[in-house]
């Protein structure tokens, strides 16, 4: 097993510093956008719920909140995940590589991504009634599934697991040193 020279933790370390700058600079990115949408959404007239369009009157206050609940729920999930990201940069410029916090951090992004589909079934029971009334929309949920955050729920898990697995790795080798 290959030691940590100073030279590679402190190439770890910068590598790290600037991943959490630009995680930060993303957060910020994110949140100023989710507000933009909610206050100038584009197209003005429409409002897509799971895939389905609604427009002009179909726009009811019951579509409108489910949307407003669907960009909101959306941008918290994604400015947790950041969060995370951030908190493990912030570990990582430390130091701390393979340590429980850091694979706490790496387990939760993996379960904020498991919520995106939570997010999608919410969404999509809620206007049940409304997309069955639209038929021919049918065809535009399957695409809206969040499989991209399912395997990327799955990734991250995986990899809190194999990082787990280091750490105690580590762990051993330190005491039979």
């Amino acid at each position: 097993m290959l030691a940590m020279t100073a030279d590679r933790l402190g190439t770890i370390q910068r590598a790290s510093r600037a991943l959490l700058v630009f995680f930060i600079f993303i957060s910020v990115i994110s949140l100023w956008s989710t507000l933009n949408n909610i206050v100038h959404p584009f197209p003005p007239d429409t409002r897509t719920l799971a895939g389905v369009e609604f427009q002009g009157t179909a726009i009811t206050s019951k579509i409108q909140s489910l949307w407003l609940m669907q960009v909101v729920l959306g941008a918290a999930l994604t400015l947790k995940v950041l969060y995370h990201l951030i908190r493990l940069m912030m570990l990582y410029s430390k130091g701390r590589i393979f340590t429980a916090q850091s694979v706490a951090q790496i387990r939760q992004v993996g379960l904020t991504y498991a919520c995106a589909l939570v997010i999608w079934v919410a969404v999509l029971i809620g206007a049940a009634p409304e997309i069955t009334a639209a038929q021919d929309q049918w065809l535009k949920i399957m695409p809206s599934f969040p499989g991209g955050a399912i395997m990327g729920a799955c990734l991250f898990l995986y990899a809190s697991r194999i990082v787990n697995e280091g750490r105690e790795l580590r762990d051993e080798q330190d005491l039979v040193v």
